[in-house]
């Protein structure tokens, strides 16, 4: 059977694609997260939705468990927060819905969207309310259903997390380890769901997940040397040098979403 992975993209694309998961790989290890926030955005200029899908969704699988099952707050984020890696596989299941029906037009706009809340956390951190303890968990679901949708409409659950991270004064580990447990759950579905297919695209067969699952160990590798960096080292510069980058991708995106639309 002939890839489409290979049919409908040209090696520079592949290149590009290439170079896009290795950065993003090393930059979820310096930041605990964001690979699929920083790699789909820079994909789909290139590759297709499918495509992009079939090259990070294995990466991400085994990037998320690697963070979650070796980290230092497992346990407590396990204890904790359970009921958020439920509501992202009902999340998950709706957001599958999304990705077979809607146009890629409408899914360009969502990861605009999500690009969008993933750029202003910052912004936002000084401002959140603190939730009071009796509501945590409840938000945290809502905010968990919210982020499966995204995660498996278009490969992005970290914005949502994220928003409502703000809003408690948690300690950074925490956060990374329970975004991570999330990540891993919505994973598992996603990868389900694309290898079941529907109407707007087709199963991903077997052997198309080799090249995601060929650059896990070497994505691996780049996050273990970030989470070096992590340990050793402010991470202020990298975050700053992210943002720019992302920043101008959502420009980039918005621009080629009004001329396709113009």
């Amino acid at each position: 059977m002939e890839f489409l992975l290979f049919s409908e993209n040209s090696g520079l694309e592949l290149l590009w694609a290439l170079t896009v998961i290795l950065l993003a790989a090393y930059a979820h290890g310096v930041l605990g997260l964001g690979f699929v926030s920083v790699a789909m955005p820079l994909l789909v200029f290139s590759l297709s939705f499918r495509s992009a899908m079939i090259l990070t969704v294995p990466v991400a699988f085994f990037l998320s468990a690697r963070m979650t099952f070796f980290g230092s707050k497992t346990k407590e984020a396990l204890l904790g927060f359970w009921p958020m890696p439920i509501l992202m596989i009902l999340g998950g299941l709706s957001g599958a819905w999304l990705y077979q029906n809607l146009p890629t037009e409408a899914l360009m706009w969502i990861i605009l969207g999500a690009l969008a809340v993933f750029l202003s956390v910052d912004h936002l951190r000084s401002k959140a309310p603190q939730l009071p303890e009796p509501w945590i968990l409840p938000v945290s679901a809502f905010f968990a259903f919210l982020a499966g949708n995204t995660e498996a409409s278009v490969n992005m659950g970290a914005p949502f997390l994220l928003l409502f991270f703000l809003l408690t004064n948690l300690a950074p580990q925490l956060i990374v380890q329970v975004c991570n447990l999330c990540f891993f759950t919505g994973k598992v579905v996603h990868i389900v769901t694309l290898s079941i297919g529907g109407p707007g695209n087709p199963a991903v067969q077997l052997e198309e997940w080799i090249p995601g699952l060929i650059l896990a160990p070497l994505c691996l590798y780049l996050c273990n040397k970030g989470v070096r960096v992590r340990e050793r080292v402010s991470v202020e510069t990298y975050r700053k040098w992210l943002k720019g980058i992302l920043w101008l991708v959502a420009l980039v995106l918005l621009s080629r979403l009004v001329l396709a639309e113009g």
